[in-house]
């Protein structure tokens, strides 16, 4: 069981209806955990808009969570 923190960001934050879950978690990669966190969404976002930040740096959704990562999930940017 890995201990984490989630930040959701944008759009992304109504989805979840908070910006900030602390939880344990059995996943082992980040599209493993998206695919458990849709369960408690109020919508289905596109995956594949989305970019994920492990510790501040951009991962690909394999990449492994390990014990007290703070992973985050952002939308597109938009521009204006």
């Amino acid at each position: 069981m890995k201990n984490i923190e989630i930040l959701f960001f944008g759009k992304l934050k109504e989805t979840w209806n908070t910006s900030k879950l602390i939880r344990e978690t059995t996943s082992h990669d980040i599209e493993s955990l998206y695919f458990e966190l849709l369960k408690e969404a109020s919508e289905t976002p596109h995956k594949q808009s989305i970019k994920v930040a492990i510790n501040d740096e951009f991962v690909d959704w394999n990449t492994l969570i390990n014990d007290k990562d703070v992973i985050a999930f952002l939308p597109p940017a938009s521009g204006g």
